[in-house]
């Protein structure tokens, strides 16, 4: 740098180039490291602080707990996994549920009517639904349409697709946790493989069969240190936190005795034994379910109740009857757990109701 004087008697400081480059190298480094975020605008979240998320089951369920997750920033869906290709049987709690449910994910006011074709299901004597699209192929294309929402070019196909949870495991990269809601006698099974290679685990009610299952999961998810989550939302509610802060400040004074009821089950109970296979419909992997299921069960072939039916073996009591329990047992009052017990009713064929 050389400094001269002026006709006024001042001094001029003269950069040299080299001097020069140096400074404006060191500014373009400034402006290069600053947060991605701040770059992105507000609520952008970098790829990098992005969990990597692969969906294994997406029927019904499955579809509306993925579309929980794709809403949240910090997440990305990378793949998807069913053994059913597609199908239009899908239970939905509203008329055109999960049209009307992608809509909303996507921003937008026209299109996906065929995902609810809306024809009638009689799930049991009193509860009568309309049938919704799922499985991996049209969860595949939900996951691409959001995230090519984001893309100038309005296309996206990073979304993998397996019929196989064991073959997305081995085979998708980068996945750092999963979401298992499967049928129920595959929870524990998908849970515990996802878990032994290091990823973190969301899995739908009910997590086991058996004991024995809960506490191996128990014992695996030490080991390995993975985060895990049980779908218990009845405990998160708005209207289960309010209830507590009632007891806790005393509205209705001492606590001495809770009830509490419920309209489960509402799916078929006491199907009678298929006495004939029917045909595996298009787009089922039924071998694959039938070497994990089935034939551990002594049965064979494919009926659609058995592929519609998900409970195993434990009624009310079994899928929800502990999301209950948990909820009272944990925010109630000290040593009233102590009188804590678990009741279901169920009714016999003869009309006569029974309290066990």
């Amino acid at each position: 740098m050389k400094i001269e004087n002026r006709a006024d008697g001042s001094f001029e400081r003269r950069l040299s180039r080299r001097e020069f480059v140096g400074q404006g190298a060191a500014a373009a480094m400034a402006f290069s490291i600053v947060p991605r975020h701040v770059l992105g605008g507000p609520g952008f979240v970098p790829p990098s602080d992005k969990v990597n998320m692969a969906f294994i089951g997406v029927g019904s369920q499955g579809l509306r707990v993925m579309l929980h997750f794709l809403k949240e920033p910090d997440v990305q869906g990378v793949a998807v996994c069913d053994a059913n290709k597609g199908s239009a049987d899908h239970p939905q709690w509203d008329t055109h549920e999960f049209c009307k449910s992608v809509r909303t994910l996507l921003g937008v006011d026209t299109g996906w009517d065929w995902l609810s074709p809306d024809q009638p299901i009689q799930l049991t004597h009193s509860l009568r639904v309309t049938s919704g699209v799922a499985g991996r192929e049209p969860c595949q294309q939900i996951v691409n349409a959001y995230y090519g929402t984001q893309q100038t070019s309005g296309k996206y196909n990073g979304c993998a697709a397996y019929s196989d949870y064991r073959e997305l495991l081995e085979k998708q990269k980068g996945v750092d946790a999963v979401v298992v809601c499967t049928t129920d006698n595959l929870h524990a099974a998908v849970s515990a493989a996802a878990m032994k290679r290091g990823k973190h685990v969301f899995c739908q009610k009910p997590l086991t069969h058996t004991i024995y299952e809960a506490r191996r999961l128990a014992e695996i998810a030490r080991s390995t240190g993975v985060a895990t989550q049980i779908a218990v939302g009845n405990q998160a509610s708005e209207a289960t936190r309010s209830l507590c802060e009632w007891i806790w400040d005393g509205a209705i004074g001492p606590v001495r005795e809770v009830h509490n009821w419920s309209s489960r089950p509402y799916w078929p109970q006491g199907i009678e034994r298929p006495k004939e296979a029917q045909p595996v419909p298009d787009g089922m992997d039924w071998d694959l379910l039938e070497r994990f299921w089935v034939r551990r069960a002594g049965g064979h072939g494919f009926v659609q109740l058995r592929h519609d039916f998900s409970s195993v073996e434990t009624g009310g009591a079994g899928e929800c009857g502990g999301e209950f329990e948990r909820t009272l047992r944990g925010n109630l009052p000290a040593g009233f757990d102590r009188a804590l017990q678990l009741r279901r009713a169920w009714r016999h064929a003869s009309g006569e109701v029974h309290m066990v």
